[in-house]
């Protein structure tokens, strides 16, 4: 069973506690393990949409199997495969963080990393190296639910010094601070000129300074402009394979001509592609 902090929507994995039981998110905030609720807030298949019964075990209509489960946020009964609570609206696919009093060390340096809340994120800092790292939800929030007022917080509290050309450590890959998994490196988006250390089930860590400039990144257009150009080179990719493929085509046209009429070719299908590749 995953809970989320009412706070700053953090996952924890709390499977086994009782209920009632409370616990201390990273960013300070304290919930309270409640008992969910035994039928599903909105009774509709998350494969169809047909309305089901609150015993089913399977759609009458299309026999998709229902997977009762609660809702992170608001603990409400909500069907396996929905995307959000029907209740809540709170996203249901986010991945948990962890044990809820699980602490976490900087995969560069490996000092404990410290916590802090900034706006409706928490984020945790190593002040040794001052790399950070932000889970799934926080990055979401960063790149796709993109806010002026959240920029403007995050950029104020965060360090902008230059990270050096090697990482502090000396470590090129690095280990995920919550699963201890070696995280991959990658290119955040073309033109961001910032690459980053992902963990796909919890998130990702930015060495001093990558994170005010995919910020700024982000913020002034960035993403729009990478998805543009990526447009387009796969339209020039594709209008070279066609042009590619209509050579070969004349060229195996011509190849043929020499072979049955047995005398050469005027050029006229050298001209022709010429003026198919040029024109």
């Amino acid at each position: 069973m995953i809970l989320a902090c009412p706070g700053c929507d953090s996952r924890y994995d709390v499977t086994g506690y009782a209920v009632g039981q409370q616990f201390r998110c990273r960013c300070g905030a304290i919930s309270t393990l409640e008992a969910p609720s035994p039928q599903a807030g909105r009774l509709a298949c998350p494969q169809c949409g047909a309305g089901v019964a609150p015993t089913a075990a399977a759609c009458d209509h299309c026999a998709s199997h229902l997977l009762l489960k609660a809702c992170p946020r608001c603990l409400s009964r909500v069907f396996h495969g929905h995307k959000h609570c029907p209740d809540c609206g709170g996203e249901l696919a986010v991945a948990a963080s962890g044990e809820p009093s699980a602490e976490r060390s900087c995969p560069r340096c490996e000092q404990p990393l410290n916590a802090r809340r900034v706006g409706d994120l928490v984020i945790d800092e190593c002040t040794t190296c001052q790399g950070l790292f932000l889970d799934h939800v926080a990055v979401q929030r960063v790149v796709t639910d993109r806010q002026q007022a959240r920029a403007e917080a995050l950029l104020g509290e965060l360090p902008t010094g230059v990270a050096p050309v090697q990482p502090a450590g000396g470590k090129l890959y690095v280990k995920c601070p919550v699963c201890a998994t070696i995280m991959n490196r990658k290119l955040f988006a073309a033109g961001a000129g910032v690459i980053i250390d992902v963990c796909r089930a919890h998130g990702a860590w930015f060495d001093l300074g990558e994170l005010p400039r995919v910020i700024e990144f982000v913020m002034s257009g960035g993403l729009e402009k990478a998805e543009k150009k990526e447009i387009a080179r796969l339209r020039d990719d594709a209008k070279r394979e066609q042009q590619s493929a209509l050579y070969a085509q004349m060229m195996a046209s011509r190849s043929a001509s020499h072979h049955y009429a047995g005398q050469p070719s005027n050029g006229t299908a050298f001209v022709d592609l010429l003026f198919s590749l040029f024109g």
